[in-house]
This record gives C-alpha cells, sequence and structure tokens, in this order.
C-alpha cells in the first residue's frame, strides 16, 4: 500500500505494478492529486516515487512548463509545472508545491504537485464511464464526489510539453 508520509522520503510504487483482479473485474489504482486549483489522478502503475519537494535546477532555453531538473538517485528528472501544461497560468506553482511525482517512463518527468490526495481503486466499469476529454494529454474525466478529476496520459506528458520543440540534439 501507499504510505502516505513526506517527511522527506520516498514513496515506492513498484509493487502497484499490476492490475488486480476481484469480484466486478479488474481494478485499478488511481493517485489522486492536486495541482494549481485543478484536481488530476494518474494510476499507480506509471509512478515510479512520490517524493517531498525538491527546488528543480532551471533548463535554459526550456518551455513555459518545464520547471528545470532534479536529481533523484542519480537520475536527472524534468520537473513539468501541471498548471502551465494545461494552458492555465497561474502563479507559479513550484512556489507551492509539495510534492513530485516521478513518472514511468523513458522521458524521466516528474510533476511537481501542492496536494498529494488519496490512492482510490477504480473498477472496470468506472473507467469505461469516464468521459472522454478528446485532448491527448488526459485518458478521460473522471466524476467523483462532485469534482471532476483530469486522468493524465503519462506517454502525452513530454510531447505537450516541449509542443513541438527539437526532442533529442542532433549529433553531427
Amino acid at each position: 500500500m501507499i504510505d502516505q508520509r513526506m517527511n522527506n522520503e520516498e514513496i515506492d510504487h513498484t509493487q502497484d505494478s499490476s492490475d488486480e483482479a476481484s469480484a466486478k473485474g479488474v481494478v485499478r489504482k488511481l493517485q489522486l492529486f492536486r495541482a494549481g486549483s485543478f484536481h488530476f489522478g494518474i494510476f499507480t502503475n506509471d509512478i515510479v516515487a512520490i517524493l517531498a519537494w525538491r527546488e528543480p535546477t532551471p533548463l535554459p532555453h526550456a518551455a513555459r512548463s518545464v520547471l528545470g531538473v532534479v536529481s533523484v538517485h542519480g537520475r536527472m528528472l524534468t520537473v513539468l509545472d501541471l498548471a502551465r501544461l494545461t494552458g492555465h497560468e497561474a502563479a507559479p506553482s513550484d512556489a507551492s508545491a509539495q510534492h513530485l511525482i516521478a513518472i514511468r517512463g523513458d522521458e524521466q518527468l516528474a510533476l511537481a504537485i501542492e496536494t498529494l490526495g488519496e490512492t482510490i481503486e477504480i473498477a472496470e466499469d468506472d473507467f469505461n464511464a469516464m468521459r472522454e476529454t478528446g485532448e491527448p494529454l488526459f485518458l478521460g474525466v473522471l466524476h467523483r464526489e462532485g469534482a471532476e478529476t483530469n486522468i493524465l496520459n503519462p506517454k502525452e506528458l513530454f510531447s505537450t510539453a516541449i509542443q513541438g520543440r527539437e526532442r533529442r540534439r542532433r549529433r553531427f
């Protein structure tokens, strides 16, 4: 289970990497969090770790949604600002960020988040009932307790952040 302690400790999600089966069918775990005034969720099998906030080192000429990079166990993670990434200009979210969510994948990304929410289980029926947004950054929108939660598509985070910029440096 996910430990919610955040005293500069890392929370490991390696045990959550597989979907569970239940009597209702497939159940997936969803980590809820808030960035800016918006509620987001990401499936726990897409999370490497949840960390206490670390100040990122800025990158020159980076996209506005890129706050910089942080080193986590020798890996450099690019920290993204979800408020700017989703097109909602607000006060810089790095000033109020409390946690980082390290994302599984080749791009080595982390998300700056303000409030870490609970981890919920979503049955296959609930997942199928999510409203599609038509935007590749989101898998859908989940309505829960009167709030809309945007479910992130981690495979689209990097490409959305660079918005057509060169992905890798050309070698001559």
